[in-house]
C-alpha cells in the first residue's frame, strides 16, 4: 500500500513538471515569435503584450483543462489498484477479516462466488450449501481421517453353531475393522462427551438411517459414536432377545462371544458394560477412560459378526471426511459382491471400485472433503456351489 502512494505522488509530481516545462517552452515560442514580428512587420509594444497575453491565456486553458483531466484519470486508475490490494488483504489475512462482522462477511463471500459463477442459480446452490458449515452453532463434527476395512469369510467359526440359522449356512461372517479422527465443533456434543461411550446395532434399515442421522427416536441411538445393521434371521433375533431377558449377565457374555467388540478412543481401551435392547435395536455402552473435555478424538472399532447372505452392506459417511479409504475384501471362490459408489463421481479411484478385482475393492480418495450422506453400497450374494 505504502509503495502504491509513493507511486501516486510521483505520478502527480511528474505531471506537473511535464506541464511547467510546457508551458515555458511555448512561452519562448511566443515571445521569440512576436519579436520577429515586430521587427518585421513594425509591431508595437502594446500589441504585442496583449496578442502574448491573450494566447497565453488560450494555452494555459488547454494545459489546465489536460492536466485536471489526466489527475482524474490517473487517481481513478489509482483507486482501482487500491481496491485490488485490499482486496488481497482480505482475502489473505484473516485478523482484517475479523474487524467486519458476520454479515459483511457473508456478503462478500456472495459477491466472490457470484463473480466467480457469473450465474445466480449457481450462487444461490453454493451459498447454501456453504451456510450450512460456516454456522458453527449448527456445524456439529467433522472427519480428518476415516479408514474403514471389511473383510468377508465363510463358513461361521464353530462359536456360532447355536445361533440360528448358522447350521443352515445362511450366514457369512464380516469382520470390521474401522479408524477416524473426529473433531467437534459444539460445546455440547454428543457421542464423545462422556466416559461412558455407546455402539447401537439396529434390526432394520429404518432404525439403522435414524442412528446414523441422529434423528432415532429412541434418544441412545442418537447419541451412538458407530451403528450399524444386525441382519439375521427372526429366530435369531428372537433367540437373543429370550438371552437378554432370561439373563442378562450371560447375555454380555454371549454378545461378546458373537461380535468380540473392541473399541478404543485416543488410545484407551473401552470396558462393555452395560447392553440395553430396543424394539428396534440394541445399545451396548462402553467406559472409556479418556479425556472427554477435548473436541479432537482418534476412534479404533474392532468387531465381527454373522450376517444373511443376499443383503445389501453400506459403508455411510455421515459427516464431512477427509481422503476416505474403505477396503472390501471377500471370498470370490464362495460369494458375488456387486458395489456401487456415490461418493465424488469424477475420481479414477471411485470408477476402480465398481470393478472385481480378484475379491477386492479398493477405494482411496485422497486429499478430497467427502461430504453427507454419501458412500458405498454392496450387495452381496452366495454363490451357488454345485
Amino acid at each position: 500500500m505504502a509503495e502504491n502512494k509513493k507511486k501516486n505522488k510521483e505520478t502527480i509530481i511528474g505531471t506537473g513538471k511535464a506541464t511547467t516545462i510546457l508551458i515555458l517552452s511555448s512561452l519562448l515560442i511566443i515571445v521569440v515569435g512576436y519579436f520577429y514580428l515586430a521587427n518585421k512587420y513594425d509591431y508595437d509594444l502594446d500589441s504585442l503584450v496583449h496578442d502574448i497575453i491573450g494566447n497565453l491565456i488560450g494555452v494555459l486553458a488547454a494545459f489546465i483543462l489536460f492536466d485536471i483531466v489526466y489527475n482524474k484519470l490517473t487517481q481513478d486508475a489509482y483507486s482501482k489498484d487500491v481496491s485490488k490490494q485490499i482486496t488481497k488483504t482480505l482475502m489473505g489475512d484473516s485478523d482484517t477479516l475479523n474487524v467486519f462482522t458476520d454479515e459483511d462477511k457473508k456478503s462478500f463471500l456472495a459477491s466472490t462466488v457470484s463473480s466467480i459463477t457469473k450465474d445466480d442459480d449457481c450462487t444461490e446452490m453454493i451459498l447454501d450449501n456453504i451456510n450450512k458449515y460456516v454456522d458453527t452453532k449448527k456445524l456439529s463434527r467433522i472427519r480428518k481421517s476415516f479408514r474403514y476395512v471389511i473383510t468377508l469369510t465363510h463358513p461361521l467359526p464353530r462359536e456360532y453353531d447355536e445361533l440360528p440359522g448358522s447350521l443352515d449356512q445362511a450366514y457369512y461372517l464380516i469382520q470390521e475393522n474401522l479408524e477416524f479422527e473426529s473433531k467437534y465443533y459444539t460445546d455440547n456434543f454428543e457421542g464423545l462427551s462422556n466416559k461412558e461411550v455407546k455402539i447401537g446395532f439396529a434390526f432394520n434399515k429404518k432404525s439403522l438411517d435414524g442412528g446414523l442421522l441422529e434423528s432415532h427416536k429412541e434418544a441412545d441411538f442418537s447419541k451412538c459414536i458407530f451403528n450399524e445393521d444386525l441382519k439375521v434371521t427372526q429366530d435369531a433375533l428372537q433367540y437373543l432377545q429370550d438371552a437378554f431377558e432370561k439373563d442378562k449377565q450371560q447375555f454380555i457374555e454371549l454378545y461378546d462371544k458373537l461380535f468380540s467388540f473392541i473399541l478404543r478412543i485416543d488410545g484407551q481401551l473401552g470396558e462393555l458394560k452395560d447392553i440395553n435392547f430396543y424394539e428396534d435395536g440394541m445399545i451396548a455402552t462402553y467406559y472409556v477412560d479418556y479425556d472427554c473435555s477435548l473436541n479432537e478424538h482418534s476412534v479404533k472399532i474392532i468387531f465381527h459378526m454373522p450376517r444373511l447372505w443376499n443383503t445389501i452392506f453400506e459403508v455411510t459417511l455421515i459427516d464431512p471426511t477427509n481422503s476416505p479409504q474403505i477396503t472390501f475384501d471377500y471370498m470370490p471362490s464362495e460369494m458375488n459382491v456387486s458395489a456401487y459408489s456415490y461418493l465424488n463421481k469424477n475420481t479414477s479411484s471411485n470408477q476402480d471400485a465398481l470393478e472385481d478385482k480378484n475379491g477386492l475393492f479398493d477405494i482411496s480418495i485422497k486429499n478430497e472433503w467427502i461430504y453427507p450422506k454419501s458412500g458405498v453400497v454392496f450387495h452381496v450374494k452366495k454363490k451357488n456351489l454345485s
